[in-house]
């Protein structure tokens, strides 16, 4: 399998796309997929860190009239024509057809895209700003929105697979690393990171370290990361200087480790937005872009950060007010800490590359649950579809799930198992003593359904429970579910009466499950 990218980083847009893309590279080229990346060569590229990693690039010649147009005219960021950039592109791809052509660049769209479909098998879009028209057949957009896959009604072809929501971010492993170990947050703010992104053309980390520096907060430690593009270096130095307990930090390959040390961060909307959430780091966001605009409005509405307003209208003095206001009251931190948490689970780019190039059904495996789950339970728990075939179809708060799950793992009349796609959880079963009887509770991720994993993950659940013990099992289900009703008849489980407005299926322990395909 061959993964190709097209991809640019600037001074005028800045280095998230390249990021992003990254890692999504890094993760197929775990797997041993082998990617490529073709860049324009702007100023304030990244191509030395692809050189760094052994990811072969090809580069195109930079842009002829410069690449550092005012304003945000997308269109100008390109520096050439879509027609100039497509025939380039396909002069690289040299009549090798890639298994997929990921694209995610602001100035191109469905010109570009038609273009390109001849020499490709596969294309999928990363884009933020649901604007314009796409000819792709997966299309990821990582933004909150209250719109969801519908931002996108009548910009992609019907066949595309929309991939909308923080869900799907592209984060790197380190992040999902560090909030394993993280102890819940409930803590008076002391340390504060801030970061502007890779290039900060208006300075907005100058005028954070401003609001940080007047008395009232003189008590906070500061950490700044100054990105690679960052021209203001030398005075944020000078600045830094005087001002106790500050630390400057230059460009560095992950900020989840300071992320992980922080109590607040001041930062812009741009993708270090979902890292933060990962680690459940409480933000006070300023937005550099207009295209930033949207989900910070939409994250302010629903409380998951504070946001003080766009970078050409905000002040220090407005910036302090906001910071007095957030480390003067913990409950709240701790609040959007945890709702942060619960929105963006870090495993994103896993999920992108499972859409991309599933995992054979042969390397699906079972495990024991274990306290980590609890957020995927909690996701899978209130999935629309599964609550649909519960006997209560009402959400679920996150108190009472948290009770019940840690209830249930160290319940010993309990199972719990989680169906696993090569490090992904995708799925769970769980199996509950009540009397002779063991009764089956099962859920497969929205990702991965239609693929026919049902049958395989209660197999596998099957299989396990038998070897501890003995025992009847008992299914219900919902007279509409037919999948589950197949894969329960298939698996040698007899229809017996109807209970709670369900059918109920039982299989004795001495009628064994089929053998696995």
């Amino acid at each position: 399998m061959k993964v190709v990218f097209r991809v640019d980083a600037s001074i005028r847009m800045g280095t998230g796309h390249f990021m992003r893309c990254l890692t999504l590279a890094e993760a197929f080229r775990e797997r041993g997929v082998q990617t490529q990346f073709i860049c324009r060569e702007h100023t304030g590229h990244l191509l030395p860190m692809l050189q760094q990693k052994a990811i072969p690039v090809t580069v195109l010649p930079a842009p002829a009239t410069g690449d550092t147009p005012p304003g945000e005219d997308y269109s100008a960021w390109l520096g050439v024509t879509q027609a100039e950039d497509a025939g380039q592109t396909i002069k690289v791809l040299n009549g090798e057809r890639p298994d997929w052509l990921v694209v995610d660049h602001y100035s191109l769209d469905r010109e570009w895209e038609q273009r390109l479909q001849p020499h490709i098998n596969k294309l999928m879009v990363i884009d933020d700003l649901a604007n314009r028209p796409h000819e792709c057949d997966l299309l990821l957009d990582q933004n909150y929105s209250a719109e969801g896959e519908q931002r996108y009604a009548g910009l992609v072809p019907g066949h595309c697979k929309r991939l909308v929501g923080p869900r799907y971010a592209l984060m790197k492993p380190e992040y999902v690393a560090h909030r394993e170990f993280l102890l819940p947050y409930a803590r008076k703010a002391r340390r504060v990171l801030v970061f502007f992104g890779g290039t900060d053309p208006d300075n907005i980390t100058g005028l954070a370290l401003t609001a940080l520096s007047i008395p009232e907060l003189r008590h906070l430690m500061v950490d700044i990361v100054v990105g690679a593009n960052n021209s203001h270096v030398e005075a944020l130095q000078r600045q830094a200087a005087k001002r106790t307990d500050t630390t400057i930090h230059r460009s560095r390959p992950s900020l989840a480790d300071l992320m992980a040390q922080a109590d607040l961060a001041i930062g812009a909307g741009g993708v270090t937005t979902w890292e933060r959430m990962c680690l459940g780091l409480p933000t006070l966001m300023v937005t550099i872009a207009d295209n930033q605009c949207p989900a910070a409005e939409a994250l302010a509405a629903a409380q998951l950060i504070c946001y003080v307003g766009h970078s050409s209208e905000i002040s220090s003095e407005r910036i302090s007010e906001a910071i007095i206001e957030l480390v003067s009251n913990p409950g709240h931190l701790t609040e959007m800490s945890l709702q942060n948490q619960l929105l963006v689970d870090g495993l994103g780019t896993l999920r992108i590359r499972e859409v991309m190039s599933p995992t054979g059904t042969a390397q699906t495996r079972l495990r024991a649950a274990c306290e980590e789950d609890v957020v995927s339970y909690f996701d899978w728990a209130n999935d629309p579809e599964v609550r649909k075939n519960a006997f209560h179809t009402e959400t679920i708060p996150w108190v009472t799930h948290k009770e019940w799950f840690a209830k249930k793992l160290n319940d010993p009349k309990s199972h719990l198992y989680v169906f696993d796609a090569e490090g992904l959880p995708v799925g769970q079963i769980r199996f509950d003593k009540e009397g002779d009887e063991a009764r089956i509770d099962y859920s497969l991720d929205t990702l991965v359904r239609g693929r026919g994993w049902g049958s395989r993950l209660v197999s596998l659940g099957l299989e396990l429970l038998e070897k501890k013990e003995a025992i009847r099992l008992r299914a219900e289900v919902k007279p509409d579910n037919e999948a589950s009703r197949s894969i329960f008849l298939s698996l040698g489980f007899t229809l017996t009466g109807s209970r709670n407005n369900c059918f109920v299926f039982n299989r004795g322990p001495e009628e064994r499950a089929k053998p696995l395909q």
